[in-house]
Protein backbone atom coordinates (compact mmCIF):
# COMPACT_ATOMS: atom_id res chain seq x y z
CA UNK A 1 0.00 0.00 0.00
CA UNK A 2 2.84 2.37 0.85
CA UNK A 3 4.48 1.62 -2.52
CA UNK A 4 1.33 2.62 -4.40
CA UNK A 5 1.01 5.87 -2.46
CA UNK A 6 4.74 6.56 -2.92
CA UNK A 7 4.45 5.98 -6.71
CA UNK A 8 1.39 8.21 -6.86
CA UNK A 9 3.22 11.00 -5.04
CA UNK A 10 6.23 10.62 -7.40
CA UNK A 11 3.92 10.83 -10.46
CA UNK A 12 2.22 13.94 -9.07
CA UNK A 13 5.59 15.58 -8.36
CA UNK A 14 6.89 14.70 -11.86
CA UNK A 15 3.76 16.11 -13.52
CA UNK A 16 3.97 19.27 -11.43
CA UNK A 17 7.62 19.84 -12.35
CA UNK A 18 6.92 19.12 -16.03
CA UNK A 19 3.95 21.49 -16.02
CA UNK A 20 6.01 24.23 -14.40
CA UNK A 21 8.78 23.82 -17.00
CA UNK A 22 6.21 23.93 -19.81
CA UNK A 23 4.55 27.06 -18.41
CA UNK A 24 7.93 28.80 -18.00
CA UNK A 25 8.87 27.96 -21.58
CA UNK A 26 5.51 29.24 -22.88
CA UNK A 27 5.89 32.45 -20.85
CA UNK A 28 9.38 32.99 -22.28
CA UNK A 29 8.06 32.45 -25.83
CA UNK A 30 5.22 34.92 -25.21
CA UNK A 31 7.72 37.49 -23.92
CA UNK A 32 9.79 37.08 -27.09
CA UNK A 33 6.68 37.48 -29.26
CA UNK A 34 5.74 40.62 -27.31
CA UNK A 35 9.27 42.00 -27.88
CA UNK A 36 8.98 41.29 -31.61
CA UNK A 37 5.63 43.10 -31.73
CA UNK A 38 7.02 46.11 -29.86
CA UNK A 39 10.08 46.35 -32.13
CA UNK A 40 7.96 45.97 -35.27
CA UNK A 41 5.48 48.61 -34.07
CA UNK A 42 8.35 51.06 -33.45
CA UNK A 43 9.83 50.25 -36.86
CA UNK A 44 6.52 50.80 -38.65
CA UNK A 45 5.78 53.99 -36.72
CA UNK A 46 9.15 55.54 -37.57
CA UNK A 47 9.68 54.32 -41.14
CA UNK A 48 6.26 54.00 -42.81
CA UNK A 49 3.16 56.03 -43.58
CA UNK A 50 -0.17 55.39 -45.28
CA UNK A 51 -1.39 57.02 -48.44
CA UNK A 52 -4.49 56.95 -50.60
CA UNK A 53 -4.99 58.22 -54.13
CA UNK A 54 -7.37 61.06 -55.00
CA UNK A 55 -9.36 59.56 -57.89
CA UNK A 56 -10.45 62.97 -59.22
CA UNK A 57 -6.87 64.23 -59.49
CA UNK A 58 -5.79 61.00 -61.19
CA UNK A 59 -8.65 61.22 -63.70
CA UNK A 60 -7.76 64.85 -64.42
CA UNK A 61 -4.09 63.93 -64.98
CA UNK A 62 -5.11 61.04 -67.26
CA UNK A 63 -7.25 63.39 -69.36
CA UNK A 64 -4.42 65.91 -69.68
CA UNK A 65 -1.86 63.22 -70.50
CA UNK A 66 -4.13 61.26 -72.89
CA UNK A 67 -1.71 58.35 -73.29
CA UNK A 68 1.20 60.62 -74.22
CA UNK A 69 -0.72 62.65 -76.82
CA UNK A 70 -2.11 65.25 -74.38
CA UNK A 71 -1.04 68.66 -73.19
CA UNK A 72 1.42 67.55 -70.47
CA UNK A 73 4.75 65.75 -70.67
CA UNK A 74 5.64 62.40 -69.14
CA UNK A 75 7.42 64.08 -66.23
CA UNK A 76 4.50 66.40 -65.55
CA UNK A 77 2.13 63.44 -65.66
CA UNK A 78 4.21 61.46 -63.16
CA UNK A 79 4.47 64.51 -60.91
CA UNK A 80 0.69 65.02 -60.99
CA UNK A 81 0.18 61.35 -60.07
CA UNK A 82 2.54 61.81 -57.12
CA UNK A 83 0.62 64.91 -56.05
CA UNK A 84 -2.64 62.92 -56.13
CA UNK A 85 -1.51 61.01 -53.04
CA UNK A 86 -2.81 61.94 -49.60
CA UNK A 87 -0.56 60.82 -46.74
CA UNK A 88 -1.60 59.81 -43.21
CA UNK A 89 0.42 58.98 -40.12
CA UNK A 90 0.09 55.65 -38.39
CA UNK A 91 -2.35 56.09 -35.52
CA UNK A 92 -3.13 52.49 -34.60
CA UNK A 93 -1.37 49.14 -35.00
CA UNK A 94 -3.20 45.95 -34.14
CA UNK A 95 -1.36 42.65 -34.28
CA UNK A 96 -3.67 39.85 -35.40
CA UNK A 97 -1.54 36.71 -35.39
CA UNK A 98 1.65 34.79 -36.07
CA UNK A 99 2.35 31.95 -38.46
CA UNK A 100 5.35 29.98 -39.66
CA UNK A 101 6.10 29.79 -43.38
CA UNK A 102 7.25 26.61 -45.14
CA UNK A 103 10.78 28.07 -45.08
CA UNK A 104 10.56 28.37 -41.26
CA UNK A 105 10.31 32.17 -41.22
CA UNK A 106 7.98 33.84 -38.76
CA UNK A 107 5.15 35.90 -40.25
CA UNK A 108 3.60 38.63 -38.13
CA UNK A 109 0.12 39.69 -39.24
CA UNK A 110 -1.10 43.18 -38.38
CA UNK A 111 -3.58 45.92 -39.27
CA UNK A 112 -2.80 49.61 -39.45
CA UNK A 113 -5.40 52.30 -38.66
CA UNK A 114 -8.15 49.70 -39.28
CA UNK A 115 -7.48 50.28 -43.01
CA UNK A 116 -4.67 47.96 -44.03
CA UNK A 117 -3.92 44.30 -43.40
CA UNK A 118 -0.25 43.52 -43.83
CA UNK A 119 2.35 40.91 -43.05
CA UNK A 120 5.95 41.25 -41.92
CA UNK A 121 8.28 38.30 -42.36
CA UNK A 122 11.14 37.69 -39.94
CA UNK A 123 13.68 35.22 -41.22
CA UNK A 124 17.08 36.63 -40.35
CA UNK A 125 18.63 38.38 -37.35
CA UNK A 126 21.12 41.16 -37.94
CA UNK A 127 24.69 40.14 -37.12
CA UNK A 128 25.48 43.69 -35.97
CA UNK A 129 22.51 44.46 -33.74
CA UNK A 130 21.12 41.01 -32.98
CA UNK A 131 17.63 42.25 -33.89
CA UNK A 132 15.23 40.81 -36.46
CA UNK A 133 15.28 42.10 -40.02
CA UNK A 134 11.69 42.78 -41.09
CA UNK A 135 10.48 42.26 -44.65
CA UNK A 136 7.20 44.15 -44.99
CA UNK A 137 4.88 43.75 -47.96
CA UNK A 138 4.49 47.49 -48.53
CA UNK A 139 3.29 49.10 -51.74
CA UNK A 140 1.41 46.01 -52.84
CA UNK A 141 -2.11 46.60 -54.09
CA UNK A 142 -4.52 44.32 -52.30
CA UNK A 143 -8.03 43.54 -53.40
CA UNK A 144 -10.59 45.79 -51.73
CA UNK A 145 -8.04 48.16 -50.16
CA UNK A 146 -7.63 51.70 -51.42
CA UNK A 147 -4.91 52.66 -48.92
CA UNK A 148 -1.24 51.76 -49.27
CA UNK A 149 1.75 51.46 -46.97
CA UNK A 150 4.87 53.28 -48.14
CA UNK A 151 8.24 54.15 -46.71
CA UNK A 152 8.60 57.69 -45.35
CA UNK A 153 10.90 60.09 -47.17
CA UNK A 154 12.16 61.35 -43.82
CA UNK A 155 12.43 58.64 -41.15
CA UNK A 156 11.83 59.58 -37.53
CA UNK A 157 13.36 58.22 -34.37
CA UNK A 158 10.49 58.60 -31.91
CA UNK A 159 9.22 56.05 -29.46
CA UNK A 160 5.76 54.79 -30.32
CA UNK A 161 3.00 55.57 -27.81
CA UNK A 162 2.01 52.14 -26.49
CA UNK A 163 -1.66 53.12 -26.26
CA UNK A 164 -1.93 52.90 -30.06
CA UNK A 165 -0.63 49.30 -30.16
CA UNK A 166 -2.85 46.27 -29.62
CA UNK A 167 -0.76 43.17 -28.94
CA UNK A 168 -1.63 39.62 -29.95
CA UNK A 169 -1.12 37.10 -27.15
CA UNK A 170 -2.46 34.00 -28.88
CA UNK A 171 0.87 32.41 -29.72
CA UNK A 172 1.98 31.04 -33.08
CA UNK A 173 -0.59 29.36 -35.33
Amino acid sequence: MKKIIFRGVIVIIALSIGGKILMDRREKDNEELRTIQTDLANYLYNHYEIYTKDKDKIDEADKKYNGGDGTITDDEYLESLKNARQYFNIEKIEFTGFSVTPMKSLEVHFEINDLLSHTATLGVKSAETGQWIYRIDSGIEKQGQDHYLSRKDQETNRSIPMNIVTFYDGGID
